[in-house]
């Protein structure tokens, strides 16, 4: 009698211990999100390829001064079909970083699993970095300070080539694994190298505008910290409320 309990208890225990659990993958990426990294690499292989030394130029120049310098010399990279592709890259792969943060965040993919959702932050990034540059190009024509706000530009510029190729990487380990983890490194790395970028420019427009340190304390916080600011608390907003006000 008491083996046949034994015998109950171990099989008992072999068979809740060999139960299988059901992997659960929510939020997974469907083909359009491949097609958009997909797209941005090919646009940053192709910039690398045929200008080989001005995309090299464009990648140090927010580390070296020089390259920055040299490029202002040389050719304008803002207006140029390399500051093209640089600037597409960043609008198509930030907005897709930010809607994966508001979909696995939130849990809300009714509102922010759609194409049409990616397409209304990829408006609004573009809208905010073409209206900053607009008020930092009259910021300079305003009080002479043309090659100021110049750096300042080209070394934003250099940041967004630097980042393209940290969020192509890390937006494919995303597309894989979208994970809250994953997302939190992601914004984490865009965030310090935004804030260096940020720091460096102010010094370096600091030696070059030759104006007050605190005007030009506020002009960088009217046009790089605040709107940054709002930006992350919009965000912030619509994964605790679904709302920006």
């Amino acid at each position: 009698m008491s083996e046949i309990i034994d015998i109950q208890i171990v099989t008992e225990n072999i068979a809740s211990t060999l139960e299988p659990n059901l992997r659960v993958v929510e939020f997974i990426s469907p083909s359009w999100n491949f097609m958009i990294v997909f797209i941005a690499m090919i646009l940053m292989v192709l910039n690398k390829q045929l200008y080989t030394a001005r995309f090299r130029m464009m990648l140090m120049g927010l580390m070296q001064s020089s390259d920055s310098e040299k490029m202002t010399r040389e050719w304008n990279p803002i207006v140029s079909i390399n500051g093209l592709t640089v600037f597409v890259s960043y609008v198509a792969v930030m907005a897709l970083i930010i809607q994966k943060i508001l979909l696995v965040f939130s849990g809300n993919a009714m509102l922010y699993s759609s194409f049409g959702f990616y397409l209304n932050v990829c408006e609004f990034i573009m809208a905010f970095l073409i209206i900053q540059y607009l008020l930092v190009g009259f910021y300079g024509w305003l009080f002479g300070i043309e090659a100021a706000t110049t750096h300042q530009e080209v070394a934003h510029l250099s940041t967004m080539t630097l980042l393209n190729i940290i969020m192509i990487v890390l937006g494919l380990i995303m597309l894989f694994y979208p994970t809250k983890i994953i997302l939190i490194i992601t914004s984490s790395i865009i965030l310090i190298i935004t804030a260096f970028r940020i720091i460096k420019t102010f010094f370096e427009f600091q030696i070059l505008s030759k104006r007050n340190l605190f005007n030009n304390f506020l002009y960088f916080c009217t046009l790089e910290i605040v709107p940054l600011s709002v930006a992350v608390t919009m965000l912030c907003r619509m994964i605790v409320t679904d709302c920006v006000l």
